[in-house]
């Protein structure tokens, strides 16, 4: 073969290589397009979920469950071992244990990802791509790769798993730099229900002798 017919070869290989890689994009694109127009339809959001946070480099795992409530910028997290409240502006983070609260400004910009950001994470500055379809039980599930485009996160890619019939996301993995992967999986769902702007800001009275440390001042 010249070297001439080789070149052209390459080049033909690369081209077609990077137009699958664009189209793989707006596929993803599209489908994540469809995503938000589910999820803003609705007002109010309450989901179940399961978390999972796998440390490779000491081999141990922690597993949890809890609920997630969701009203525009506020949001709600209970689990077994603490709340997170937030209204937008402040966060206040419940230990049970200790029976301690600490209150900072909410930055979304300075947050890790947390479950409140499971149906919204990929609007955050990241690249996707269309991995595939697979079926798990009788549902048809897409899947779709983010990679942040800050590379100074800790964290270096994001996987979601989205329902193909009703454009819900169903699971999201988050990779980390130093080895932990953390699995987030929707159990429940329910939309537009009842919830008002005071469930999601911490009351001090109900809960006798908390702590509270203000990080805010």
């Amino acid at each position: 073969m010249s070297k001439k017919i080789l070149a052209g070869f390459f080049g033909l290989a690369i081209f077609m290589a990077s137009t699958a890689f664009v189209t793989q994009d707006q596929k993803a694109n599209a489908i994540l397009a469809t995503v938000s127009k589910t999820y803003k339809s609705y007002k109010t959001i309450k989901a179940g979920f399961r978390i999972s946070i796998d440390n490779q480099q000491t081999n141990s795992k922690i597993n949890q469950k809890g609920t997630l409530y969701l009203k525009g910028k506020k949001f709600r997290i209970d689990m077994s071992d603490q709340e997170i409240y937030c209204d937008g502006n402040k966060m206040w983070t419940y230990f049970k244990e200790e029976n301690e609260v600490q209150i900072a400004k909410y930055d979304p910009n300075q947050q890790d990802i947390n479950p409140s950001e499971i149906f919204t994470i990929y609007k955050k500055g990241f690249k996707s791509k269309y991995i595939g379809e697979v079926l798990k039980g009788n549902v048809k599930v897409q899947k779709i790769e983010l990679i942040p485009d800050d590379r100074n996160k800790p964290y270096f890619k994001v996987k979601l798993e989205i329902e193909k019939a009703t454009h819900k996301i169903s699971s999201m993995q988050i990779l980390n730099k130093n080895g932990l992967v953390t699995n987030y999986s929707i159990t429940s769902f329910d939309g537009n229900v009842d919830i008002s702007d005071s469930f999601f800001k911490f009351d001090s009275r109900s809960k006798p002798g908390v702590v509270e440390i203000d990080l805010t001042k």
